[in-house]
């Protein structure tokens, strides 16, 4: 029993005698050297038993083993990195100062976070931060990634667990342990997989827009698979009917992964299929009046319980026209219209820009239209239609509006058909009076009748006007 006791005493004794030294495989660990004079020393640093580096002051820095990962700073202690299964185990550091000698023992310990396979946002986050036992005391602090603020969680545990995770959850976690005046971190890098959109609202002019959709991280498309990947979508719900929604592409997986084009299927619009090599989910459309709509880009994942991820976009197309089409005419008015197709909201205003002109003052503004009442030669030029919402232009649309001299032909084709309209009226006129002085002449000729009339009843004889 005694001898039980001396053994443990001694064993205790040779861990008191260790510095303990917390590291991570694949990570980078420093092994301090008690400072000595720094000119004069002679340093050996040995893994067990077997010297890795000397520092000689007549020699310099001589290695043992030419593939050694650990080296000496700048103040000869022994850095590591990375830190290899093999290493944890005791590191000796020997200095010799004239006749004098100075060793410093240092054992290696794990600290390990054990890698977290990728999540789905709205799953749950398990963390754990695995500390070998020694003799010293510590503590834990987890550091979230820096994008990480969506959640309050205690983040003063070994283990600790977030639910409903979602993209911000997503990056780098850091386990700090602190020891003996000394710290350490391991990390490991959780991958949350969730769709995300630079913007909810796309405006539109031009000939072709993209359509942005994207997973949240650059996570490889054979990971995406291995997590239970199984398809997904674009569709399109129109803007002027909310009801009905057209199916555009659908998600190919496997080695090659593509959106394909639906077959059989009736839609105002039409997605180009393309090969996905990246996170970009995004698609590029050809503009029309028919590209405003709501677009929805869906992910969907074979897991306990089939999960679907979505995103929408909604797509605005400006759109300036004018009322004449082209050209205008000098002399004619002329109106330009500038919409979104629907009633804007008070945070949005149109406003114009008149590129001939010092302003568009002179010409009747509204909030859509602007008015030209007479065209001339000088109103040629570019008309500026600007959406800006709040303090910010969201899109702008141009148009050219082209402006001629009125042709002879025309003149003389409004002169003819003046003059055969004029001609009209006045036969209108001239039969409207004919037939009004012929009633007049007959109504003139008509004679007065009488008739002899006998009443038996009364003895009365004469004439009567009938």
């Amino acid at each position: 029993m005694m001898l039980c006791w001396i053994l443990i005493s001694l064993f205790v004794g040779f861990l008191k005698a260790q510095e303990v030294i917390y590291a991570q495989v694949g990570g980078t660990v420093t092994l301090p050297r008690e400072k000595k004079d720094s000119e004069n020393v002679y340093v050996n640093w040995y893994r067990g038993n077997n010297l890795t580096l000397s520092r000689n002051p007549q020699s310099g820095i001589q290695g043992k083993d030419t593939k050694t990962h650990a080296n000496l700073l700048q103040d000869f202690s022994l850095q590591i990195s990375p830190v290899q299964e093999s290493d944890f185990e005791i590191w000796r550091c020997e200095q010799h100062i004239l006749t004098s000698t100075f060793e410093k023992t240092y054992k290696l310990y794990h600290v390990t976070i054990p890698q977290v396979p990728a999540l789905i946002a709205g799953e749950s986050l398990s963390l754990e931060c695995q500390i070998e036992s020694t003799p010293v005391k510590h503590k834990v602090t987890w550091i979230p990634p820096k994008n990480s603020d969506c959640n309050q969680i205690n983040l003063k545990d070994k283990k600790i667990e977030v639910n409903d995770v979602s993209r911000c959850h997503s990056g780098v976690w850091t386990c700090k342990l602190e020891y003996d005046s000394k710290q350490t971190e391991a990390t490991t890098t959780v991958s949350v997989i969730d769709l995300s959109s630079s913007q909810d609202t796309v405006y539109t002019s031009s000939s072709e827009v993209k359509i942005p959709c994207s997973l949240s991280s650059n996570i490889p498309w054979p990971i995406l698979n291995e997590t239970g990947l199984i398809g997904g979508s674009w569709s399109f719900t129109p803007l002027n009917d909310p009801k009905s929604t057209h199916s555009l592409l659908s998600l190919s997986v496997g080695s090659v992964v593509r959106w394909i084009e639906i077959q059989d299927t009736i839609s105002p619009v039409k997605a180009k299929e393309r090969e996905l090599k990246d996170h970009d989910l995004s698609i590029n459309l050809p503009v029309s009046e028919n590209t405003r709509g709501v677009y929805t880009c869906n992910l969907t994942f074979r897991r306990k319980q089939k999960k679907t991820l979505s995103r929408k976009v909604q797509v605005e197309v400006l759109k300036v026209s004018s009322s004449r089409g082209s050209p205008v005419y000098e002399g004619q008015s002329v109106n330009l219209t500038c919409t979104l197709g629907h009633q804007l909201t008070s945070e949005f205003k149109m406003k114009w820009n008149c590129s001939s002109f010092s302003n568009c003052s002179n010409f009747k503004l509204n909030s859509f239209n602007l008015f030209i009442p007479e065209v001339k030669l000088e109103h040629r030029g570019k008309y500026t239609c600007e959406l800006w919402k709040k303090e910010k232009m969201e899109v702008y649309a141009d148009l050219f509006l082209k402006t001629e001299k009125a042709p002879v032909d025309i003149w003389l084709y409004v002169a003819i058909s003046s003059g055969v309209v004029v001609f009209l009226l006045l036969l209108v006129v001239i039969i409207m009076c004919i037939r009004r002085y012929r009633q007049m002449m007959m109504y003139r000729r008509r004679k007065t009748k009488f008739c002899c009339c006998k009443n038996p009843q009364q003895n009365q004889k004469g004439f009567y006007k009938t």
